[in-house]
């Protein structure tokens, strides 16, 4: 019986001398020159026509550790030693030849197990969506964009999808429709993800965003937006009809306009951010788009307001609904505006206050702007510090006199 397992790491550590180290069981380690190490199987075979010597590269030393090499040597062994593996070898067919067919054979037997990427999403839409959201119109919109914009992967086994086929859906309208190609990119990446756990693919997910698509696609071309705002020479008189209005979002967008502050901002309003002592309302920085505290000194109205809701809310919000959310959603304040004929916007009012106060006041434009809560450079910013609060307190007081004059 030969001995087996004759190298040892620590041997092959040890600064060997150029030259071929058997370790039993047709394993060798190969030492260069340049001091590189591999593995390789090595074996002479006794054939009817005469004896062959067949080998195979194993790997380099130390990405194929000593008990990997010894495993892969194993395996050849067996292998050889099959009557149709060996018939081949005699016939002058190398061992590396004769595994790369095996793998071709094997990938075209599974290729035919392997569903497209159109018949996979399918079924996984059918067997997940509904669970996932409530929403019908969604869940159809999952169905459709996929239909519409994953159409040169469709056909594609889902094992074959790469980064470029990826892009071949999302780039034709990352510009004209990016929010739709967003979406195409999350809901591909969901499906392609769900296949890599069930065993249908392997490697990293090629529509994922992040360190992978986001570097691929340009900065999408920002259109700006803007809200359309009531004049504000309109604003008294809108005001009066609203004081009308007896509704939780009635005097939700009452506090909303005298604060300045965005819709979902004074909407989601919490007693706990409110001082009604100092007359100081402390939003905190996960509430605020700059991802910035913000402190809004109130007006007397406001503070009125607030008073009035304190006898009557629940829970931590000021505007408390039992609605999505906990308090009045921007939908009720929409329709209030809509059976008021206002078609000016929520976040128009704050383009309003802009042009009043820039318009019929005095106050400095930093004021101004810092009463919006816009980032200001390091020298407006020093309009924070001090005596900032107090002296926007004015702009709040004069603007809340000039609503409700």
């Amino acid at each position: 019986m030969p001995q087996l397992n004759k190298l040892t790491d620590r041997k092959i550590k040890s600064g060997l001398k150029p030259g071929r180290y058997g370790d039993g069981g047709c394993l060798f380690l190969r030492v260069k020159e340049s001091g590189s190490k591999s593995f390789a199987f090595m074996s002479d075979l006794t054939f009817p026509m005469g004896k062959r010597r067949v080998q195979y590269g194993l790997g380099g030393y130390p990405t194929v550790s000593l008990a990997l090499a010894r495993e892969k040597a194993t395996d050849l062994r067996l292998r050889v030693r099959e009557p149709e593996f060996r018939a081949r070898l005699e016939n002058g067919v190398s061992i590396r030849e004769l595994l790369m067919e095996e793998g071709r054979r094997e990938a075209a037997a599974q290729e035919g197990e392997v569903p497209t990427f159109g018949e996979y999403s399918r079924q996984w839409m059918d067997k997940n969506l509904d669970s996932k959201t409530t929403n019908l119109k969604a869940r159809q919109q999952w169905y459709s964009t996929l239909e519409t914009y994953a159409g040169p992967i469709n056909n594609m086994h889902i094992n074959k999808i790469g980064v470029a086929e990826v892009l071949e859906c999302i780039e034709p309208i990352w510009q004209s429709k990016n929010v739709t190609a967003r979406r195409v990119q999350q809901r591909i990446a969901t499906i392609l993800g769900a296949a890599k756990v069930q065993g249908l693919r392997s490697g990293d997910n090629p529509a994922q965003w992040k360190d992978n698509i986001e570097h691929a696609l340009p900065a999408p071309k920002r259109v700006r937006k803007h809200h359309k705002a009531m004049p504000y020479a309109d604003l008294p008189a809108f005001w009066a009809r609203l004081k009308n209005k007896q509704t939780l979002a009635a005097v939700a967008l009452q506090f909303v306009i005298l604060t300045t502050a965005r819709s979902v901002e004074g909407r989601g309003a919490r007693w706990e951010e409110l001082d009604l002592v100092n007359k100081i309302w402390t939003l905190p920085p996960e509430r605020m788009k700059a991802r910035k505290e913000h402190q809004v000194p109130l007006s007397g109205k406001a503070i009125l307001i607030l008073q009035s809701m304190k006898v009557v809310s629940e829970g931590p919000y000021v505007f408390h609904s039992t609605g999505q959310g906990g308090f009045v959603t921007e939908t009720a304040v929409r329709n209030l505006m809509k059976e008021m004929q206002s078609d000016g916007t929520i976040h128009g009012f704050r383009s309003a206050f802009r042009d009043w106060a820039g318009n019929n006041t005095e106050f400095p434009r930093e004021l101004i702007e810092e009463s919006l809560a816009h980032q200001l450079g390091s020298v407006e910013a020093a309009y924070r510090r001090g005596k900032a609060i107090e002296r926007r307190r004015e702009v709040m007081e004069a603007w809340a006199n000039f609503v409700s004059a």
